[in-house]
Protein backbone atom coordinates (compact mmCIF):
# COMPACT_ATOMS: atom_id res chain seq x y z
CA UNK A 1 0.00 0.00 0.00
CA UNK A 2 1.32 3.19 -1.00
CA UNK A 3 -0.57 6.60 0.32
CA UNK A 4 -1.14 9.65 -2.34
CA UNK A 5 -0.77 13.02 -0.74
CA UNK A 6 -3.34 15.49 -1.63
CA UNK A 7 -5.58 17.83 -0.85
CA UNK A 8 -8.62 15.66 -0.94
CA UNK A 9 -8.64 14.31 2.87
CA UNK A 10 -11.34 15.85 4.69
CA UNK A 11 -13.22 16.88 1.55
CA UNK A 12 -17.09 16.45 2.34
CA UNK A 13 -20.12 15.89 0.40
CA UNK A 14 -22.98 13.41 0.43
CA UNK A 15 -22.45 9.53 -0.73
CA UNK A 16 -25.04 10.59 -3.93
CA UNK A 17 -22.41 13.51 -4.65
CA UNK A 18 -19.29 11.36 -4.39
CA UNK A 19 -21.39 8.05 -6.53
CA UNK A 20 -22.41 10.60 -8.90
CA UNK A 21 -18.89 12.70 -9.47
CA UNK A 22 -17.14 8.83 -9.48
CA UNK A 23 -19.04 6.03 -11.07
CA UNK A 24 -18.36 7.48 -14.77
CA UNK A 25 -14.62 6.78 -13.88
CA UNK A 26 -15.03 3.44 -12.75
CA UNK A 27 -14.94 4.32 -8.86
CA UNK A 28 -17.12 1.67 -7.20
CA UNK A 29 -18.12 1.38 -3.09
CA UNK A 30 -16.11 -1.15 -1.55
CA UNK A 31 -15.23 -3.47 1.77
CA UNK A 32 -17.94 -0.86 3.61
CA UNK A 33 -20.40 -1.05 6.34
CA UNK A 34 -23.23 1.44 7.44
CA UNK A 35 -20.01 4.06 9.07
CA UNK A 36 -16.91 3.75 6.62
CA UNK A 37 -16.28 2.34 3.31
CA UNK A 38 -13.50 2.72 0.44
CA UNK A 39 -14.64 4.19 -2.75
CA UNK A 40 -12.57 1.73 -5.40
CA UNK A 41 -11.16 2.04 -8.68
CA UNK A 42 -9.30 -0.45 -10.58
CA UNK A 43 -6.35 0.42 -12.41
CA UNK A 44 -5.76 -3.01 -13.96
CA UNK A 45 -7.50 -4.97 -16.40
CA UNK A 46 -6.83 -7.81 -14.07
CA UNK A 47 -8.31 -6.40 -11.07
CA UNK A 48 -5.36 -6.35 -8.57
CA UNK A 49 -4.67 -2.61 -8.89
CA UNK A 50 -6.75 -0.47 -6.73
CA UNK A 51 -6.86 3.76 -5.99
CA UNK A 52 -8.49 3.76 -3.14
CA UNK A 53 -10.27 6.44 -1.35
CA UNK A 54 -11.45 5.64 2.35
CA UNK A 55 -14.69 7.43 3.20
CA UNK A 56 -15.88 7.98 6.67
CA UNK A 57 -19.89 8.39 7.45
CA UNK A 58 -20.36 11.57 9.28
CA UNK A 59 -24.08 11.45 9.14
CA UNK A 60 -26.73 9.00 7.90
CA UNK A 61 -25.62 5.41 6.85
CA UNK A 62 -23.22 5.22 3.57
CA UNK A 63 -25.78 3.59 1.37
CA UNK A 64 -27.98 6.50 1.76
CA UNK A 65 -27.69 8.95 -1.47
CA UNK A 66 -28.02 11.59 1.61
CA UNK A 67 -25.47 10.38 3.90
CA UNK A 68 -22.75 13.43 4.53
CA UNK A 69 -19.52 11.26 4.21
CA UNK A 70 -15.92 12.77 4.33
CA UNK A 71 -12.70 11.39 2.37
CA UNK A 72 -9.52 10.04 3.72
CA UNK A 73 -6.24 9.82 2.18
CA UNK A 74 -5.88 8.13 -0.97
CA UNK A 75 -3.92 4.93 -1.42
CA UNK A 76 -2.67 2.36 -4.17
CA UNK A 77 -3.36 -1.08 -2.89
CA UNK A 78 -1.98 -4.19 -5.21
CA UNK A 79 -3.65 -7.88 -4.46
CA UNK A 80 -1.44 -11.19 -5.92
CA UNK A 81 -3.43 -13.74 -6.34
CA UNK A 82 -2.53 -17.76 -6.37
CA UNK A 83 -2.25 -18.66 -10.31
CA UNK A 84 -3.34 -21.80 -12.16
CA UNK A 85 -4.45 -25.01 -10.29
CA UNK A 86 -3.17 -27.71 -7.84
CA UNK A 87 -0.82 -30.22 -8.74
CA UNK A 88 -1.09 -32.79 -6.42
CA UNK A 89 -5.36 -33.19 -7.08
CA UNK A 90 -7.24 -34.94 -9.61
CA UNK A 91 -8.94 -33.21 -12.37
CA UNK A 92 -12.10 -33.21 -10.37
CA UNK A 93 -10.62 -32.31 -7.21
CA UNK A 94 -9.14 -29.66 -9.00
CA UNK A 95 -12.66 -28.53 -10.53
CA UNK A 96 -14.34 -28.86 -7.42
CA UNK A 97 -11.86 -26.87 -5.58
CA UNK A 98 -12.05 -24.33 -8.12
CA UNK A 99 -16.08 -23.79 -7.66
CA UNK A 100 -15.71 -23.60 -4.24
CA UNK A 101 -12.83 -21.09 -3.87
CA UNK A 102 -13.68 -19.51 -6.70
CA UNK A 103 -13.62 -15.52 -4.44
CA UNK A 104 -10.20 -16.70 -2.82
CA UNK A 105 -8.15 -14.61 -0.60
CA UNK A 106 -4.99 -12.53 -2.43
CA UNK A 107 -1.88 -14.42 -1.49
CA UNK A 108 -0.54 -11.41 -0.98
CA UNK A 109 -3.09 -8.25 0.44
CA UNK A 110 -0.70 -5.64 0.14
CA UNK A 111 2.45 -6.28 -2.43
CA UNK A 112 4.91 -4.16 -4.16
CA UNK A 113 3.32 -1.29 -6.27
CA UNK A 114 4.62 -0.66 -9.67
CA UNK A 115 5.58 3.19 -10.31
CA UNK A 116 3.46 3.13 -13.56
CA UNK A 117 0.44 2.86 -11.12
CA UNK A 118 1.90 5.45 -9.21
CA UNK A 119 2.10 7.70 -11.78
CA UNK A 120 -1.61 7.15 -13.21
CA UNK A 121 -3.38 6.76 -9.47
CA UNK A 122 -1.65 10.25 -9.12
CA UNK A 123 -2.84 11.75 -11.69
CA UNK A 124 -6.35 10.84 -11.46
CA UNK A 125 -6.03 11.76 -7.71
CA UNK A 126 -4.81 15.31 -9.15
CA UNK A 127 -7.70 15.45 -11.74
CA UNK A 128 -9.79 14.95 -8.42
CA UNK A 129 -8.54 17.91 -6.52
CA UNK A 130 -9.39 19.68 -9.38
CA UNK A 131 -12.74 19.00 -9.16
CA UNK A 132 -13.68 18.82 -5.84
CA UNK A 133 -11.93 22.42 -4.91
Amino acid sequence: MQTIQSSLPGTRGTYGFFREALEPDGFTLANWDYNAGYLDKKLDEAGMVFLRIPVQVQEGELDSEDAWLELGTPFVLKHVYREGIESDVGYYSAVASAAMNQFQEPVDKDAAVDEHWMRKAEAMVRELERRFA
